[in-house]
């Protein structure tokens, strides 16, 4: 029987897959168009075609993985049935291999669910990998390049912090907030100062187009919202220094958890990590003065990953055999 090989990053916000010798096939939302009619709920559609369709009064869409666990198994199993169901049309026989990226601070109920949701939507064979495992690798950094180094995966919906060495994880713990947080907390901001309500896509284009963790007063976007009190609609100009205490907040809290754990490490790989620094990846690292503001606050190099994918790093890993074999022991 024919075998295709996949290497999937399920997250909070988007699902991307990899198939060996087609490179990444899909990247959608992971997300889906519920109908209620009747009593009965159907499914209407997936991805991005869901999130644009949705309007009728009967329909929901429904995000089965939250901070970059599973919360809805049900739903999770046909989002992933459909997008494996688009990436493997011309071999629909075939078993599938799946090698998914994780939480590295996933508990064993949580794993549990990724295993039960892929098993049910076909997969033949599952592995597990520990995210900053494949982000690492993903960079393209090698682990014979370094004995130790910390690495923030600030993702959509959680962040991922490790230290990594020996091939694996030394210690690491998943951060309940990403990018999403950062976006409600600008839309947030917002609305308490000018008395505006905008959406959460316009704080997403707030943080990319004007945000930055250092004083900058000379960006301006000018950004459409509801007025709280009257629901008129208006249009305001916005700086970067506007957004800037919404963004700290958020990049205090993970600088501040890097620096509690590399202060938890043994004497000898804490100065290690010091020396080595720490990499920075994930739609939550691309605000602008994020080096400074991190090197600043944790004392330490470092260092923005940029065009690193997770899948990359699957990828990689997949003919790492002796580093599989480290991981699989742990």
């Amino acid at each position: 029987m024919a075998k295709i090989q996949l290497f999937i990053d399920m997250g909070s916000y988007s699902t991307v897959i990899y198939r060996e010798n087609f490179g990444i096939v899909l990247d959608e939302p992971t997300k889906i168009l519920l109908e209620n009619s009747g009593g009965v709920t159907e499914i209407v559609d997936y991805g991005q075609k869901a999130v644009k369709a949705e309007g009728n009064q009967n329909q929901f869409v429904v995000t089965p993985v939250m901070e970059g666990v599973i919360v809805d198994e049900g739903n999770c199993t046909e989002i992933l049935r459909e997008y494996i169901r688009r990436v493997t049309t011309d071999k629909p026989r075939a078993s599938v291999d799946a090698m998914f990226s994780i939480p590295c601070g996933a508990s064993a109920a949580e794993k549990q669910k990724f295993y039960n949701v892929a098993y049910s939507a076909g997969v033949s064979k599952v592995m597990l990998v520990p995210a900053p495992v494949a982000d690492l690798l993903g960079c393209g950094i090698n682990f014979s390049d370094f004995e130790y180094c910390a690495l923030a995966d600030i993702g959509s919906g959680c962040t991922d912090i490790a230290v990594l060495g020996d091939c694996g994880i030394v210690d690491g713990f998943t951060l309940n907030l990403g990018a999403v947080n950062i976006d409600m907390a600008i839309a947030d901001h917002i609305q308490a100062k000018y008395g505006l309500k905008i959406t959460l896509n316009r704080a997403l284009s707030l943080k990319e187009q004007i945000g930055s963790l250092i004083p900058n007063g000379t960006k301006i976007l000018a950004v459409e919202g509801a007025e709280v009190k009257t629901g008129v609609r208006k249009t305001i100009n916005v700086t970067g220094f506007d957004i800037l205490d919404a963004l700290r907040e958020y990049y205090q809290a993970i600088a501040d958890s890097i620096s509690s754990l590399i202060s938890t490490l043994e004497a000898e790989i804490c100065a290690k990590v010091r020396m080595q620094g720490v990499i920075f990846c994930g739609n939550g690292s691309k605000v602008e003065g994020l080096t400074e503001y991190m090197q600043n606050r944790i004392q330490i190099p470092v260092f923005l990953a940029k065009g690193a994918r997770t899948v990359f790093g699957l990828q990689k890993l997949a003919h790492e055999k002796e580093i599989l074999k480290k991981i699989a022991q742990k």
